[in-house]
């Protein structure tokens, strides 16, 4: 984790919106496991935006990979 400088950034599956929550160390550190988007729906760190290209959450490509 030390030297990543991308923020962690979650994706709401009902309305597309982002929500940052900083640093993967700070995000590690506040101990939460889920979190709250602007339309009321729960975000968890399965729903992590991939930084590698592609703007699917993390859980679909996994999805995606299992088929």
């Amino acid at each position: 984790m030390e030297g990543s400088v991308r923020n962690v950034v979650l994706v709401c599956e009902g309305c597309g919106e982002r929500t940052v929550l900083g640093g993967p160390l700070s995000v590690w550190c506040c101990g939460s496991t889920s979190f709250v988007c602007g339309c009321g729906a729960q975000l968890t760190l399965s729903q992590q935006l991939d930084h590698s290209g592609t703007d699917e959450p993390a859980e679909t490509r996994a999805g995606a990979l299992r088929r």
